[in-house]
């Protein structure tokens, strides 16, 4: 018998739209919650149309909504919005990225919802909250990884070709919406779970906030500045790239000795002459053979030594990791399984719906007669 998941049994509304609320509403799907995600009739999700499409879908929305139920109903009309408000008395979360103020407009602010189902956990992806002197602000997640300093410490002039801010806000607003269902079970009421975008890459900056409040001096300008030998990239021989994580002696010590260079067995985390000099060997020495043999010599020593993947080459490495998603018309999707680590999370999905597929057999399940659905999809 297949153990129940913790999230089973609540029903999450989803109006946001993009990537940090899919992050958000696929963790919920992993750990069980039945998604119901609520779309503009006309256009959707605008991760349905980002390309690569394929079936019709595009492929960011496939990998991220599968096992989601998909009702289409206009929020702007009176009809849509008074739909949304009797779904909600169903519902335990509502998840939305209006900029603030918007859904007050359409009478479906967080007051009014909450005057309706006082157990609600509305959650907030905004992009510098909903309230305070930035909240008319907006931005995507190149302004946020921008502001927050993090883009400044990638290599100048380069963007990254991951939505880190995004990604990351979409995970702490999972935690966040956790700990409102927990805090509910407690107190028997609802919050307003404010995740701004901006707050994405701060867990990645604390460490260098704190070095920058204590004089600098620290990792960031040694170690991960590429500064110390046993943490840094290499070229072998054959021009593919090894990344090598030997901070512990011991892995440096073997290291040593397996390159031949037992000299260096002290100057592992060296940041001076004597670093830059095993680094400069090292490199000399890895480039004498191919990557594939460094890989075996060090997985016999228990080195921490990995390949420098690009994207296809991980999802080959990875491919116990990966879950396999229908597309529409055939064919199959590999994108990373659940991110969790609980146990039986890795189960089947649906795959992501048409838009609207579940209307009407959605308002009918939350009560909605035949003439009324037949009003509110028009």
């Amino acid at each position: 018998m297949t153990a129940p998941l913790p999230l089973e049994g609540t029903i999450v509304l989803d109006v946001s739209r993009m990537l940090p609320g899919a992050v958000l509403v696929r963790t919920l799907v992993d750990l069980g919650a039945r998604v119901i995600k609520i779309e503009d009739p006309h256009s959707g999700d605008p991760m349905r149309v980002t390309p690569p499409v394929v079936g019709g879908i595009g492929a960011g929305f496939l990998a991220f909504f599968r096992g989601v139920e998909s009702v289409a109903l206009d929020l702007k009309s009176p009809a849509g919005s008074a739909a949304l408000r009797r779904l909600v008395r169903h519902a335990d979360v509502l998840v939305e990225s209006f900029r603030p103020g918007t859904l007050e407009r359409w009478d479906l602010g967080y007051g009014r919802l909450a005057s309706l189902n006082p157990g609600l956990v509305f959650v907030s992806l905004t992009s510098f909250g909903t309230d305070g002197p930035e909240a008319s602000r907006i931005g995507h997640d190149l302004n946020f990884t921008a502001a927050t300093g993090l883009l400044s410490e990638l290599p100048a002039g380069e963007l990254p070709r991951v939505q880190v801010a995004d990604v990351s806000a979409g995970l702490l607003a999972a935690s966040s919406t956790l700990a409102a269902l927990l805090l509910r079970v407690r107190t028997g009421r609802g919050v307003h779970v404010d995740q701004p975008l901006v707050s994405g890459p701060l867990p990645f900056l604390t460490w260098a906030f704190a070095e920058l409040g204590a004089g600098g001096g620290g990792v960031l300008d040694g170690l991960l500045a590429g500064k110390c030998p046993s943490y840094r990239t290499y070229r072998c021989g054959d021009g593919a790239r090894v990344a090598l994580g030997a901070l512990e002696p011991k892995f440096w010590v073997a290291l040593c000795e397996m390159a031949g260079l037992p000299d260096h067995a002290a100057d592992g985390l060296d940041t001076g002459a004597a670093g830059a000099d095993a680094a400069g060997r090292l490199a000399a020495v890895f480039g004498t053979r191919p990557r594939a043999e460094w890989l075996d010599l060090a997985e016999a020593l228990g080195i921490p030594l990995t390949p420098v993947n690009d994207v296809p080459a991980a999802r080959e490495e990875l491919a116990s990791r990966m879950e396999r998603t229908s597309l529409p018309g055939g064919g199959v999707l590999a994108t990373p399984a659940a991110f969790l680590g609980l146990p039986g999370l890795r189960r089947p999905h649906a795959p992501a719906p048409a838009l609207g597929a579940d209307t009407s057999r959605v308002l009918h399940e939350m009560g909605f007669s035949v003439e009324e659905i037949a009003a509110v999809a028009g």
